[in-house]
């Protein structure tokens, strides 16, 4: 049985010319095992998930045999689970059932698992022998290179040598470890292989989040300050092209429309700032992104959710419901189709070239906040929208129409979305206390709104199957009775309004929101006093 391994680099200058197995071997008596092809393969989410976990998933070709490994980076790279596989991994239904999905599943959710470097090479394996023809340890050379793109040629890593002791041999595999370090001038290897490999390939891990994550100066120009929110989304929007163009995931469109959601949003709301030709100019064209990406994100919320829709029936109308499914799937293929036409077109990169061009060298402007420092700025467009907000949800009862909910709706997240851009100006804990609270408000508003819209886009798609022939009897039954329940959960949505809006209508974030947002010049005037 054997211990934990030991990894160490063997320098250059020792390789030398010299074959590093016989320089071994000519100092200790060993066993060799035939050399073999090795390709390793590792793999995350594109947000780089189960590394923020502390984890990476590898796929290794060893000849013919394909096995999935689970390693625990932060502690010292072990291979705590695996498990052979026959495909590739992807998506998790993709990874077969065992424990390395069991570790994967949690983290992926519906996210593909893509390759993030791969090195190849070849291994050569030693067993260190004692005077009886005892395995004490083995001894793992891997001489690797990381696979690169584009015809470029393979980067060689350093020569990792893997030490790993035998039960009741301690004392020998320790006697080993000081004699190859002798001879071989060995290095510990301080990165897990994968770290080094994402190095050596100019990658940084974690690189990518769709979180806002900006350091702005409160006394930045507001011009200036804005162009930096308005490129970071932009370069979030173009890091998710290619993969909702080939549909890798859902996330990709999802986080595409997000980031032009906030681009409309910052636009509309951070005022005064930009001449006001390229607002509007840029508002229409980003609304139509929005709406050529709108489709394909509906029917992914449909197919998401799904298996809950039919969870939720009674078990005599779950199998009643499959031809939804068909028939929402056959209409993906073609609205996706339409989807990466749009995100492929000469329109998409003109608007794209157009906005960076704009935002990288942003025209002298006129504009009157365009040299208001930032802070003084965020401070009267946030005040100015939480005065709203709380004006708005103030204003409704339980007989006020769903309209005014709707529109408390879009202003919460015009207030969201000003809090997230300016939260670096503010203390972190008090801003992201208020950002919780409207997150919370906003569950329920969009709750509300969104089960209202999905029960009449049920009814909808009711009609056009039966209009297609694609509709049975039982499948009408069953997405009735999904309509009653959606309706049901939309008139429990809205009798919990009351509880939380009071919640974030409460004197304590009052005081929070008063003492951040406050115009500092004078006294609060009596129409912000509420705010």
């Amino acid at each position: 049985m054997t211990l934990t391994a030991m990894d160490f680099l063997i320098p250059a200058a020792v390789q030398g010319g010299a074959d590093t197995s016989a320089a071994i071997r000519a100092h200790l008596r060993c066993e060799p095992e035939p050399a073999v092809a090795l390709r390793r393969c590792f793999f995350d989410s594109f947000e780089w998930s189960l590394y923020r976990a502390g984890a990476v998933l590898e796929e290794v070709h060893l000849d013919q045999r394909r096995e999935l490994r689970w390693h625990d980076l932060g502690q010292h790279d072990p291979v705590t689970a695996q498990q052979l596989t026959t495909t590739p991994p992807g998506l998790i239904d993709d990874l077969p059932p065992g424990v390395v999905r069991e570790r994967v599943a949690p983290l992926l959710g519906v996210r593909r698992l893509l390759p993030m470097v791969a090195v190849s090479g070849r291994r050569q394996t030693l067993r260190v022998l004692n005077d009886d023809d005892k395995t004490v340890a083995r001894l793992c050379l891997e001489q690797l290179r990381v696979e690169t793109d584009g015809g470029r040629r393979p980067l060689p890593l350093p020569m990792r040598l893997r030490i790993t002791g035998v039960r009741g041999y301690t004392q020998e595999t320790d006697a080993v470890v000081r004699r190859l370090k002798t001879i071989l001038a060995l290095e510990p290897a301080e990165a897990p292989l994968y770290l080094e490999a994402l190095a050596a390939a100019g990658r940084r891990p974690g690189s990518y989040s769709s979180k806002l994550d900006y350091r702005l100066d409160p006394l930045q120009p507001a011009a200036v300050a804005t162009c930096t929110i308005l490129l970071g989304l932009l370069e979030t929007l173009e890091a998710n092209i290619d993969g909702a163009r080939r549909n890798l995931d859902p996330e990709f469109l999802h986080d595409l429309r997000v980031a032009t959601r906030r681009t409309r949003s910052a636009l509309s709301q951070i005022k005064g700032v930009l001449p006001q030709a390229v607002v509007d100019d840029f508002k229409l064209r980003f609304a139509w992104l929005q709406q050529v990406t709108g489709p394909v994100r509906d029917l992914d919320v449909y197919l998401l959710d799904f298996p809950r829709l039919k969870a939720g029936l009674p078990p005599r109308l779950r199998d009643d419901l499959d031809p939804l499914r068909d028939w929402l799937v056959a209409h993906y293929h073609a609205e996706q189709q339409t989807l990466a036409a749009a995100l492929a077109s000469e329109r998409f990169e003109v608007l794209l070239r157009d906005w960076r061009m704009f935002l990288q060298a942003p025209e002298r402007n006129g504009a009157k906040d365009a040299q208001t420092p930032i802070k003084a700025l965020a401070d009267k467009r946030i005040r100015r929208m939480a005065k709203r907000v709380l004006d708005e949800g103030r204003a409704i009862t339980d007989a006020s129409p769903p309209e005014d909910l709707h529109e408390l709706r879009k202003s919460c997240k015009k207030l969201r979305y000003l809090m997230e851009f300016f939260q670096s100006l503010y203390a972190a804990d008090d801003i992201k206390g208020l950002i919780k609270q409207i997150k919370v408000l906003l569950d329920n508003l969009g709750g509300f709104q969104d089960l209202a819209v999905q029960a009449e886009h049920l009814r909808e798609t009711a009609a056009a199957m039966q209009r297609e022939g694609a509709a049975p009897l039982g499948t009408l039954l069953a997405m009735g009775a999904l309509v009653s329940q959606m309706l049901t959960a939309q008139q429990r949505a809205r009798g919990e309004f009351a509880r939380i809006f009071a919640g974030f209508d409460s004197t304590d974030n009052a005081a929070v929101r008063k003492r951040l947002f406050a115009a500092k010049h004078s006294p609060a005037a009596p129409a912000e006093a509420g705010a």
